[in-house]
């Protein structure tokens, strides 16, 4: 596939965003390539060649997206090269998961409060309407998703 302009550009802002989340620059940007590949897979040399970057740079990268469940490879019969894709997973199955995130947090929110004492009042306040926002949170996504599922129809 050849990069137009608009791609790169493309390429350059989901990398920069996963940058200000806390991944590597090139982390970023072969989530953006494998995001707008046609073909929804790429070989490890066309990640080298596209993104210009070096065979060392992008197994790190690729290692490191595979650890997080979020890259899957696979091989051809006769091919010995490896291509490599997003893992499309249920969206929802992933939305769940973060959902118990949050009402982990919510608990160690919670716990903080307890062993706080009342000495900073202005930030437990705070803390404490983080918490019950991440509760009502909680409690409204179901709603939300089944309003979705109704839309869908």
């Amino acid at each position: 596939m050849i990069l137009t302009e608009r791609h790169k550009e493309l390429i350059e802002r989901i990398g920069v965003f996963h940058e200000h989340k806390g991944m590597q620059p090139l982390v970023g940007r072969i989530i953006g390539l494998l995001l707008i590949h046609e073909d929804g897979e790429v070989s490890f040399d066309e990640i080298v060649e596209q993104l210009g970057v070096s065979k060392s740079a992008v197994s790190n990268a690729l290692t490191f997206l595979q650890a997080k469940d979020r890259c899957v490879y696979s091989t051809r019969p006769g091919d010995r090269k490896r291509y490599f894709a997003l893992k499309l997973s249920d969206w929802r199955e992933d939305f769940a998961k973060e959902l118990e995130n949050i009402a982990e947090i919510q608990k160690f929110i919670d716990e903080v409060l307890e062993v706080r004492t009342e000495k900073n009042h202005e930030f437990n306040c705070k803390m404490k309407d983080f918490s019950d926002f991440l509760g009502f949170f909680k409690k409204e996504i179901p709603a939300l998703f089944e309003r979705f599922k109704r839309q869908q129809a």
